[in-house]
């Protein structure tokens, strides 16, 4: 089904950036379309592509597949570009126009990919928030758009952490036995290796006013804490061609004024007290104010859940936004988590143990036009229905899309338990994706129970 898709795709542009490339022979395109699919016919990697007989069927050896991922003159963001209008254009061939007027978001976070060896280029320890401890890996720094109904990835770069030795946490021992590779300013993939060690902040900013420059236009820009600050959010508002607003949890430790007024935001609970309001359907306590924050106007919305005594500032540079609407709104950020978790899970992010950076960028890159398959798949597929009563309930959750039903479903889950106990609202939330596939199914199971119980009644 993925190459029937793939078939729909107008692949030419892509096979003419890779006509260039021939290993012993082997056309680009031919390969391309190897390294593509084979996760779809259930092999990790290449090793176990390679160790079964329709290996046979390829008319190369591994070397040349290995080789295509290495090659720093193929340019992968351009062709994942093209490969995301392809996929944006067919998802709009086959969609009615109850879709328009939806908001659309750019969603920009980070993720952890665990790597085993020190060799790897550039390789070093960063934060695994997960794990709260720092592990061999790299963080792949990621642009998505929800566009009403599915999750897209847009772009994204790999990053390092050097530490305050500027050493990676690790010894000058491995460092020296890193795997080194030159590449001329004229490769692909020159600035993108640049980028590993470059801010993550300004590396984000690059690829909103990329994919801005691309006519892939939102509404909104999503992003956490990390990215929540003044430069972040000066440079969205500076682009000119569309007017996206920012919405996004802050730090309370920042000095903001209201009507004049300087604060440390996380005196705001204490001293505004007659201006905190209830929401009865999320069941929590909130205030807001129209803020200057460093001579940007924005509205800041605090919020205190119930059974917790500390309080998070979400913010909308859309000043307008009811704080209904901005949580509803932020929510749509889980997305790219969901994203993240699918990617390892299901296809194999966290498999490459390259130690050359040029084929890291290629299985990232590939992974991520993977994922767009398997959406548009997900998308366009019928499931099967129950009928009676319970198609409704079916309907509700298995064909919603996944963000909705995670807002609808588990965010009732944590009003009605989890918040009286002290959960940390983001933290829950973050737990429940992770195990999502595992609820779902239980949870259908539990239906599918039922529903033949009622049969045999009646």
């Amino acid at each position: 089904s993925s190459r029937r898709l793939l078939s729909q795709l107008d692949l030419r542009y892509i096979n003419k950036l890779l006509s260039s490339v021939k290993l012993k022979g082997v056309q680009g395109s031919k390969v391309f379309l190897t390294v593509f699919l084979y996760r779809f016919l259930d092999f990790a990697n290449i090793y176990q592509l390679m160790q079964h007989g329709i290996s046979l069927e390829l008319g190369h050896q591994k070397d040349v597949l290995y080789s295509f991922l290495k090659n720093p003159k193929i340019d992968w963001r351009r062709i994942m570009y093209l490969f995301l209008q392809q996929v944006t254009n067919l998802i709009a061939k086959h969609t009615d126009g109850s879709e328009k007027g939806k908001n659309r978001y750019l969603i920009v976070d980070d993720t952890m990919i665990e790597k085993s060896g020190k060799k790897i280029e550039l390789i070093g320890k960063v934060f695994d928030h997960s794990a709260h401890a720092y592990n061999l890996g790299m963080k792949v720094l990621s642009l998505g758009l929800w566009e009403g109904k599915n999750f897209l990835p847009v772009d994204f770069s790999i990053h390092n952490e050097a530490g305050k030795n500027k050493k990676r946490g690790l010894k000058d021992k491995d460092l020296k036995q890193q795997y080194t590779k030159h590449r001329s300013a004229e490769d692909a993939s020159y600035g993108r290796v640049l980028e590993v060690s470059s801010d993550k902040i300004d590396n984000a900013i690059q690829m909103i006013k990329r994919a801005v420059s691309k006519r892939i236009y939102a509404d909104y820009v999503l992003a956490d804490t990390w990215f929540i600050c003044d430069k972040f959010i000066r440079a969205i508002l500076s682009i000119n061609k569309i007017r996206m607003a920012v919405i996004g949890l802050m730090k309370t430790n920042r000095k903001i004024s209201i009507s004049g007024k300087q604060y440390m935001a996380n005196t705001i609970p204490d001293i505004k007290q007659k201006d905190i309001q209830s929401n009865k359907k999320l069941k929590c306590r909130y205030i807001t104010f129209v803020i200057d924050y460093k001579g940007i106007q924005m509205r800041a919305y605090w919020i205190c859940m119930k059974g917790q005594s500390d309080w998070k500032m979400l913010i909308s540079t859309d000043t307008k936004l009811s704080f209904q609407r901005a949580m509803e709104h932020y929510q749509v950020r889980w997305s790219i988590e969901v994203f993240f978790k699918d990617c390892k899970q299901h296809l194999s992010l966290n498999n490459c143990q390259s130690t050359d950076m040029d084929a890291h960028i290629a299985t990232i890159s590939i992974v991520f036009m993977n994922y767009m398959i398997l959406t548009v798949a997900k998308r366009f597929s019928e499931y099967e229905t129950l009928g009676g009563l319970f198609e409704n309930i079916k309907e509700l959750i298995v064909e919603d899309v996944l963000i909705e039903r995670l807002w609808k479903i588990f965010i009732d889950l944590y009003l009605l338990a989890f918040s009286s106990l002290g959960v940390d609202w983001e933290l829950f939330m973050s737990r429940i994706i992770e195990q999502h596939d595992n609820l779902i199914d239980n949870a259908l199971k539990h239906l599918d129970f039922l529903f033949s119980l009622k049969q045999q009644a009646a």
